[in-house]
Formats: structure tokens, sequence, C-alpha cells
């Protein structure tokens, strides 16, 4: 086929992907519209084969070339390859992944037919399946909407290589990759989003993603390396600087993506930052979500833990967010719900309001004169391990009429790898009828008493009832919560 009719180009950069750049080029050449594109391969400074891979397969074909960009990363490769482009559509793939056959195939009929300007195909996560908050968008049928307003949480798709650009909407909005920095799709990607006339979404899968574990790849480190949270932070400090061009509608679209690719970092810059580095942090986040709804906070966030750091960023209280154990009380009841008890204003409730606690059933045993003794485990998401040992406990036996104080261990430090608290009850069967009864952990707070149920640890079903001379006592599951059973009583 002629250069003429060529009317995708692809973008691969690479560096030192020796392991997985001949199985990627050979999904490549599969592509059933191959001969439709211009394969560029920029190589982004490899010190081991990937050169004479890339070399070798661009000397097989006439629409593949090789460049090279050996100063800076990925970014300043993906930029030099849309610079080489002269078609009217362009996809950017990585290099140690792998694409179906058909991908470039769908991805081109789709913008072609749909006039779209950004098109998003499905991708899938190797080996571990990844559920994305934008897949819920993808049916049968192709989906063309006029902006993302209309399906807001596709912005959490921030990566490139899961789409197909027009051309021209990148290079008319000045839209380009991040260079010399890590997550340089979101600077595509979002803006891309953003700013398309018309989005295509089409439920094939086009990509998949391969997550390396080797420690080699931005994913594998992410929340490790202090780098990653000034580049993000970066990242997100030039995205917000789109507001002023936006619609109402697409800053607070643009404000999801704002606060759900910043909650991990939030939440683990303590124990990953020094506190000098903690502290820049938290100015430059206070200015970069000021005036954001409390409301939109929450729909953005995945829980009462990952909401705090914002809630400490509002009221500016970098304690809060550093050492939350030393200005949060434990927990506040209210009607059915459980707050995280902080002295903030009506503004914080959203944020405090707690999403779960957890609480688990590990075992039963026999305890003296004839008792039983209960034993579980219990967090409260939100309230730091630490804090839980000071929340008043009880434990309610459903539809025994029994309510039972509990005795709060706290967190028992020879258990490594195991958060939460230890809570333990016991129990007089004798004055128990026979039965099965759920079990619910109560939490006494200076508000109201809540309670929620019980699951069960594995194994604690099949574990042997606790025998005397009042019958049989055991732990019993009726779904995932845990039930008391009392198979017969003897005065």
């Amino acid at each position: 086929m002629s250069q003429a009719s060529r009317d995708v180009t692809v973008v691969v950069p690479f560096r030192d992907v020796q392991n997985f750049f001949s199985e990627f080029l050979a999904s490549v050449a599969a592509q059933t519209a191959f001969s439709r594109a211009h394969v560029i391969l920029v190589d982004n400074g490899s010190t081991d084969h990937s050169v004479g891979i890339a070399s070798e397969f661009a000397g097989l074909y006439p629409n593949v070339d090789l460049v090279a960009q050996p100063h800076g990363r990925a970014g300043d490769a993906r930029n030099m390859g849309m610079d080489m482009a002269a078609t009217p559509y362009i996809v950017f793939w990585d290099a140690d992944d792998i694409v179906p056959e058909r991908s470039l195939e769908v991805l081109r009929n789709t913008i072609i037919k749909t006039r779209a300007t950004v098109v998003v195909g499905r991708e899938k996560h190797v080996p571990k399946p990844v559920k994305a908050p934008w897949h819920k968008y993808f049916g049968k049928n192709v989906k063309t909407v006029d902006s993302v307003v209309d399906i807001p949480d596709l912005i959490h798709s921030a990566s490139c290589w899961n789409k197909i650009f027009d051309l021209d909407l990148l290079r008319s909005q000045g839209i380009r990759f991040g260079t010399g920095t890590a997550f340089e799709d979101a600077y595509v990607s979002i803006p891309a989003l953003l700013l398309a006339e018309r989005i295509s979404l089409v439920d094939a899968p086009v990509y998949e993603y391969r997550r390396r574990g080797d420690g080699t790849s931005v994913m594998d480190t992410l929340w490790d390396l202090p780098q990653n949270y000034a580049d993000q932070l970066v990242m997100l400090e030039y995205l917000a600087a789109m507001r002023e061009q936006l619609t109402p509608y697409q800053q607070e679209t643009l404000e999801r993506f704002l606060i759900r690719s910043m909650q991990g970092f939030l939440l683990r810059a303590p124990r990953i930052l020094s506190e000098s580095e903690c502290r820049q942090l938290f100015e430059r986040c206070r200015a970069l979500y000021w005036g954001i709804t409390s409301e939109s906070f929450v729909r953005s966030t995945n829980d009462t833990r990952h909401r705090l750091p914002y809630l400490a960023l509002h009221f500016g209280d970098f304690d809060l967010f550093h050492r939350p154990a030393s200005v949060l009380g434990p927990v506040y009841g209210r009607e059915a719900d459980l707050y995280v008890d902080y002295p903030g204003t009506s503004w914080a409730l959203p944020l405090t309001k707690v999403t779960s606690v957890p609480a688990r059933i590990e075992g039963i045993a026999a305890g003296d004169g004839g008792t039983a003794v209960v034993h579980g485990r219990f967090s409260v998401n939100g309230i730091p391990d630490e804090l839980l040992e000071k929340i008043e406990l009880q434990v309610w036996f459903e539809r025994s009429g029994k309510t039972l104080p509990a005795v709060n261990h706290g967190q028992l430090h020879d258990r490594t790898g195991q958060g939460g608290a230890a809570f333990s009850v016991t129990l007089d069967p004798r004055e128990f009828p026979a039965g099965a009864f759920p079990v619910r952990l109560v939490v006494c707070t200076r508000g109201r008493n809540v309670s929620r149920p019980c699951g069960v640890s594995p194994g604690v079903a099949q574990q042997p009832p606790v025998a005397g001379f009042h019958g049989l006592t055991r732990i019993a599951t009726e779904g995932s919560d845990a039930r008391l059973v009392i198979e017969s009583t003897q005065a």
C-alpha cells in the first residue's frame, strides 16, 4: 500500500525492553490494518538489545521507521513521534505490551465512522485484571457522546494506549506529552478528553497492558518513590491551569480527576516523604484543591481514610495530614452512622462519615466456669489503629436479648502484618435460648451507639464447638456474617 494511503500513525517509544519487544512487535505486524499505518519506533536511550530488535523489524517493513530520542523520558519520545506524524489519526503504544490483532482496525474504523476526535477502547490488564470506573460505560455497541461531561468518570482513563486521537485536535490545542517526567500520558489524554468535540467508546479489547512486576516500570513502584509524588503534583497543577478555559461542567469533570488521582499519594505521603517535603506537598495541594466542595471530594475518593487528607487541606491542619492520631478523637455516632470525631464545621461531615467498620470473629474457646469466649478483630475506616483501643465496645447477639460488654485489647503487636485491634466477649451459654444469633459489634460513642455485623475469619466455622454440661456452642456463618449457635442448653 502506498504512503499516501496510510492514515494512522503508531508511535512506540522504547527503552531496555528486550525481554518483551519481539512479542510486542509481532502483535503490531499482525494488525489487520497494519498496511494503513506508519509505525514510528523511538529509541529512548536503550542500553540492551532493544535497538537491534527494532532495527531488524524496521528493515522488514517499508512503513516502519526507527528514530532515536536518547534524552528525556517516554513523553519526549512520544512528542518526537507525534511531530513526525503526517496522518489524520495517531495512536501511542508501549513496547512491553500486547495489541490484539484487530485493535488498529477497530479504532481507525470507529473514529472515521463516528467522526469523533477521541475514541476509547476497552483495555485488559495482565496478569491481574483491573476494574476501572469508566468500564461501566462500555456496552455492546459503539457509544458516542458530544462531551466527556456526559460520561464524567471517563476522565479517569488517563492512559493513552487504549485510544486513537484526531491529530488535528492535539496540534490545534497544543496538547503534548509531559517531558522529563512520569505520568506523561495524562498531559495528553486528559486535555484531549476535556476538549474533544466528540468521543466514542468501542467495547472491543484494543490493548493488553502488562504489569511487569519486576520493579522496572512506574506502576511497580508507584507509591514508593518520592519523585513520583513530585511528578504527580506537577502534572495535576498543569492540568488545573486549564480550569479558566473550561465550562463549569468541564471543570467539575476535571476536578474528579484531580481528586481521585492524588488520593493514594496523599494517604501515603507521611510514610514516604520527610516532614519538610510533606509540608511543601501540603501547601501546594491546598492551593490546588481550594474551593472544591466536600461533596466532590466524597464522590471522587474511595473511603474515609482517603478523604481525611482533603479534610486536612481544607482546614489547613497539617497535623491532621501528617500525624492524624494526634488530632482525631476516636468516633462519634449520629443516627445509624459513625463519624470520625474531628472539631470541624458542617462542611466536614461528608468527609468524616465512616464508610466501613470491618469486624470479624476469629474463634471461640472455653472460658472459666462453663463460659465461652468469642474473640475477633475490628477496625474503623479512617481511624488510625493506635486510636482504636480508646473505643468502647459491646457485642450484640441479635434475637437473643443479649448485648454484652466486650474487652477492647487494642493492637496486638505480636501479630505482625495484621491491622486493626482485637476484642473479646465472654458469654454464658446457659443464659441463652437454643438457636442461631447474628453477631454484631456495637461501637459505643458519646453520641449514639452504632452496630455493624461481624464477619468470620476463614476456618472458624470448621472449628470444633465449645462443649460443656450446658450443651454445645459454636460459631457458624450465614452468607458472610457470623452466627452464634447454641445447640442445646441444660439448667
